[in-house]
Order: C-alpha cells, then structure tokens, then sequence
C-alpha cells in the first residue's frame, strides 16, 4: 500500500476480517477441555430467597458444578465497586453505594439477577439443569419509578438506605441562578423523560476463563471495552488476588456503545468454576438474557427551567433530575445523573448563571451505566428541549432565538457556568454553516403541501457541546521486529471504530512507513502495562496521541544514531518521508537502516543501549477536549398511519484535526442512526407492579 497521510480516508484495514468471516469473537474460541457455563437469572424484580436446592441440578448427568449465591459468599469474595467520578453528596457526605455482589445472596433484586450459576459438558446439558434447581422465593413490592422510590413510605430496596436515595448533588452557584429568575422577563419549565435503552451490541456479552495451577494465575477472554481497568477489579476487588495473577485480553468485539466497558459478573463467576474444576469455562448471554442483564443507559426524568429578558436573551437555566439507577450502582452508574450530565448543561450558549441538581435512586431494575454518551446527550436534550418550548410559547423564532445566545468566538477561551472550561470553537459559525445546508427556502410551501395531504411537517436545528476523554492517560508502545515489521501496541481499544486503521495511518503519516507494514496489537494486559480502553470518545484524543508522541521519540531517537553515523550532531539532522538525512549532503538513512545500526552497540552514541529505537510512553492530557457541532432535522408525520418520513438530517462538527474522515463520518453517522432509534423507537419498559420486563426483544 502507498504511504497514507494523516487526513485520508484510507479504507479500514480490518474489514477484510470481518467481512470474509475471519474475525475473532469469543464465540469463535475453544480452548482445550472447556466447559460450558449458564445463569439461572430471578425471575422476580424483588424478592427474598428462602432457600436454592441445587441437588437434582447436580445430579444431572453432564453437570459439572452447581452453586449459589451463599455459596459465592462463603468463599469470602469482594463485590463490584462502582467507579463513578462523582462520590459525594451536596452536603459532603459519601454517596450510598450498597455492595454489588456478583450473585445475589438472600435477596433478589431485579428480575435477572443471578441467582445460581451451572457448569457443564455443554451449554444444552447447562440449561436443562437450570430447570431442576428449585429456589423458594419470597415476593417483595417491586418499584420501578424513582419517583414512586423516593416517596415517604416506599418499600425500602436496601435496608440501610432511606428513601432509596443514592445520591443527591448540585453543580453551580444556586443563589446567583435563583436572582437571575427572578429579575427575568420570562420564564418557562418544562418536564422532561428522557427514555430508558439498552445498547444491544451485534455480539452479545461473553467470557472464557482459564486457571493454570502451577502459576496459580488466570487467564480472561473477555467481549469488553476496557480489560485493563477490568483486571484490577476482577483480580484484586473480587477474588482477592494480584492483578498480575490475571491475563485479560479482549478479542475482536462486536460493538459496546457503553454498555460493555463496565464490569459484570459473570466472568468473575467463570474465573472461580475455572479454577474449581481445573477446566476452562465458556459463558455467552443470549439476546433475551441481554436485555434482562446488559446495563441499561439514560432514563432521567427532569424539571428544565429557563429565564430570559424581555429581548430574548438567555439569564439562567435551572435543572433538577432524577435518574433511575436500577437495583445497584454500576461500574460509572452514578456519575451519569451527577457529573456526566451537569457538565455541558446549557451547551453552546451564554448565561449569567445555571444551577444542575441530579438524584440517583435505586429501583428494582436493570442497573444504568454509560450509553453512547454517558450523560452528555441527555444534557443536550434538555437544553434543546427548553429552548424550543420557550420559543415556541413566548413567541420567538426558534433558530434567531438559538442564533443570538450562542457564545461568540471572539469570548473564548471560557469557563462556562458549570465549570467547563471551553478553549475554542466557533459556534455562531457551525450554526450558519448547518443552517447554510439545509432547505429553509421553500419551508413554508413544503408545509403546505403536507397539511394538503392530511401530514404534518416540522423542522428543528440542535447545536450542541461535548467534552471527551474518559480515563486520562494512554500507553502505546512501537517494537520494530527482525523481518521489517512494525509491532504497535496501544492501550485504547477498538469495538469496532476503526481503530486498527486510524491509529497505525497516524503511526504510518509520521514515520514515512507503509501502514501495512504496522502489526496493531490491543487489549491485552500483557502486551501494554496500563491502558484506558474505550469509552468517552477517547479513542483518538489520547491513543492518537499516544500514539503521536511515542513515533516522535523514535523519531528523534533516530536523529541521534543517524548523527552519530553521519559524525554530525544530532541537531543537524532532519527527518522527511522516512528517511534521515542531513540537508545539502549525501548523508541519507532509511528508517529501517537505522532500526537495524540500532541493533549493533558500536553504531550508537555513549549512553544508547541495543535496539534503543524500540520505544513506549505514557500520554497524559491537560484539560478535556470540547468538541462542539450543530444537528438539523425535517420530517414528514402522516398522521393517520403515524409513519414519520426523514426528508433530511443535516450535521457540522468541529471535531479537530480529522485523521480519517470516512471513519469520523461513520461514526457520525451511526449516532444519528442511534439517536434515531431513542427518538422514535426504543424504550426499555418494565412492568410498574410487578417490575417484570415488557420490552424484552
């Protein structure tokens, strides 16, 4: 392949894998003598459990190990903690994170929580043994609406837990918020639901652990997002072992929006029967099992107020939400309805003041964690929401009423009223240019012609603010090997974004190398000492860069063994297209030239060491990145069929430097299609009395 640049649309390097069938999913592993796993999950949202006979279940033939929650808690092992970034309340007490289990021991607490876990020859085998255990349960009253868990004289989900109130927390200065209300012209509230949904990636979650005795160590194969950050809390938080006893290494993954970078319990409960029988074990969920178990995301219920002056221009916004956690804090949980939410509130435009108040509450439901955002498009929703409805009701135009508050350029750098601080963009400018595409003229008439045709037609324009970066350092680490490869291992990881294209075309761009020639190696905790995975859109603002920074060490590496080859100082060489040279000379290296004197410890320079051009950093950010953009809509509603038409979506982002414009625009593209899917589709619903799943396919 010719040499890629950074700013290409270079084809993605491992579709040919998947289109031809060759990826590799943990469905596609087999290890030698594996068993077969499967959960018998509660069928109750709430209930005490009186007793679990596993005896006939074991007595089936085939059936290689039974056991239940009591069983889990004799062992003596820790439970999932969450990691939400947001651990305090408002008046500075700890939030109340009740132990995650990774069974359920004595009580049930959302229909689908494990409750007994089988092993077997095979998964058939596994599941007609799920139909012999015989577990007495006592019902409890099931809550679904957080609204209904926080009233005085709720049942209690957790005993030591008032009000099911997990945390309470504010962002903002409230008293300047509350004068700018009340000198307002205008003001307008609106409450908002913000709907539950559950990522349903194409390939369910899944696991195979393996125990080697004579290290006494283990190994994971695991469908997630983040193995690094995982290890820590499967090997040392659960089973009470060092991190460096456990080898968890993600294979290709099939999508995860969020919902796989969390951690679950049920690989826990494999590495435990892996080392008990001396056997590795395989678990996949099934689709159904999926959306009883996966984390769900959003679900906020909100109070939106906004106050402007007489002229239209934006004073205060005021939020207060209440989010449904579901049954137990999960992984990052939440921060989604505190931190993750508070952060781009008001999004691009300007207020003398905002206050956030966000509520986590536990219901007896699937647990929330971070979905294709984690917080920040319910931010946006919101926003959006209360400035449509203010112009709608004071009677302002809803694109000048959004043009006019925008913040201008030339006031940037910022720190807005939640605390973000926003270093440039250019808003007013994103807006015209997504307005600019669009079919305003000749709006009016196509209005019109649908009311003549008994349809309604609306359209809507949507800026917006993000922040991104989740976990702030990022390893990669280049290893130039004997036949003329490049190894390149880095740990952010892909679920199907593109990485092993865009990060080895960053690689390839600044060491003048073919990108074919880059082996890209991910998500394995052997391979890269920390690593941050996926999730907040990190992906390219620190592997990218770390990536970046480690070429630049071998780059300037090089300029060292090359000047000491050139008998010049190392200063005086420049580096172009792959090659070290020393202008007006006929002093010229390759890259690979280089590689190979780096091997040889009479070619280096006092203080270098053998293949010294082999190289790893760590990249830590400063401050967040913001990225902002503008979203329009039109659509058609025939409203006696109720069939919406999409007659056309429009998007500006500023996203920065864009290294594969393709995959930038798929990834664009696949949020609005997800975005969609919310809007006009999706809706995880549970049954408000008995707190079943209504909504299980």
């Amino acid at each position: 392949m010719k040499q890629v640049k950074i700013g290409q649309s270079v084809p993605r390097i491992e579709d040919h894998r998947f289109v031809t069938g060759a990826g590799t999913y943990i469905d596609d592993i087999n290890l030698d003598g594996q068993a077969y796993g499967v959960a018998l999950r509660s069928p109750h949202a709430h209930a005490d459990i009186l007793s679990v006979d596993l005896s006939e279940a074991q007595a089936l033939a085939g059936v290689l190990f039974c056991f239940s929650g009591d069983d889990w808690a004799a062992e003596g092992f820790g439970h999932i903690p969450s990691k939400s970034g947001v651990r305090k309340n408002t008046d500075g007490t700890d939030f109340r994170e009740p132990p995650r289990h990774c069974m359920a021991i004595g009580r049930a607490r959302h229909a689908g929580e494990i409750v007994a876990f089988v092993v077997a020859e095979s998964r058939a085998v596994g599941v007609a043994a799920l139909e012999l255990i015989n577990v007495d349960y006592q019902p409890l009253p099931a809550l679904t609406d957080p609204r209904a868990a926080m009233a005085p004289g709720a049942p209690q989900i957790w005993d030591d837990i008032p009000g099911n109130l997990c945390i309470d927390w504010e962002l903002g200065d409230k008293a300047l918020t509350d004068a700018a209300f009340a000198r307002a012209d205008h003001v307008v509230s609106l409450e908002l639901v913000n709907n539950r949904v559950t990522a349903a990636p194409i390939e369910p979650r899944g696991a195979i652990a393996a125990y080697d005795a004579a290290s006494d160590s283990y190994t994971l194969y695991n469908a997630t997002q983040n193995v690094h950050a995982n290890r820590e809390t499967f090997a040392e938080k659960i089973l009470h072992v060092p991190s460096q006893k456990l080898h968890h290494l993600a294979p290709d993954v099939g999508g995860g929006f969020g919902a796989k970078n969390g951690v679950y319990p049920e690989p826990a409960l494999l590495l435990y029967a892996a080392k008990k029988l001396g056997r590795p074990v395989k678990w996949i969920n099934d689709r159904s099992e999926s959306f009883l178990s996966d984390t769900h995301g959003r679900d906020q219920i909100s109070r939106v107020e906004l106050a402007l002056n007489a002229d239209g221009k934006f004073l205060a916004l005021r939020t207060d939400s209440i989010g449904n956690l579901g049954s137990h804090c999960a992984t990052i949980g939440p921060f989604t309805i505190s931190g993750g939410s508070a952060r781009t509130q008001g999004g691009p435009y300007g207020y003398e003041a905002m206050h956030y108040r966000g509520r986590g509450v536990f219901t007896n439901v699937a647990l929330i964690d971070p979905y294709r955002g984690a917080g920040r498009p319910e931010a946006s929703f919101q926003t959006e929401r209360i400035i449509e409805y203010a112009a709608r009701k004071l009677g302002f135009d809803p694109i000048e009423l959004r043009r006019k508050n925008l913040i201008p350029a030339d006031q940037l750098p910022l720190k807005t009223a939640m605390g973000l601080d926003v270093d440039c963009g250019d808003f007013p400018h994103v807006f015209a240019q997504t307005l600019a595409m669009t079919r305003r003229p000749g709006y009016g008439d196509r209005v019109a012609a649908s009311k003549a045709r008994g349809r309604a037609r609306g359209f809507a324009i949507a800026p917006y603010l993000e922040c991104t970066g989740g976990a702030p350092k990022e390893f990669a680490k280049i290893s130039f090997t004997a036949d003329g490869r490049i190894a390149m291992a880095t740990g952010s990881q892909s679920t199907g974004m593109g990485h092993e294209t865009a990060l080895p075309q960053i690689l390839a761009d600044h060491l003048g190398v073919a990108i074919t020639d880059i082996d890209f190696i991910q998500a394995d905790t052997d391979a890269t000492p920390i690593g941050g995975g996926h999730g907040g859109s990190r992906g390219l603002e620190l592997g990218g860069n770390a990536v970046l920074q480690v070429a630049r060490e071998v780059v300037e590496q090089g300029k060292a063994i090359a000047g000491h080859l050139f008998d010049a100082a190392a200063d005086q060489v420049h580096f172009a297209d792959g090659h070290f040279y020393i202008p007006d000379t006929n002093h010229s290296r390759s890259l690979r030239e280089i590689v190979d004197a780096s091997v040889d410890a009479d070619n280096l320079p006092a203080g270098l060491e053998p293949s010294s051009m082999n190289k790893e950093t760590t990249f830590e950010r400063g401050i967040i990145s913001i990225p902002n953009g503008c979203h329009a809509a039109e659509v058609e509603i025939d409203l006696e069929t109720g069939v919406i038409k999409i007659d056309g979506d429009w998007v500006v982002d500023d996203f920065g430097t864009i290294v594969n414009p393709m995959l930038a625009d798929g990834q664009v593209m696949g949020g609005i299609a997800q975005g969609i899917g919310q809007a006009l589709m999706e809706d995880i619903r549970y049954d408000p009395d008995s707190g079943q799943l209504l909504t299980g396919s």
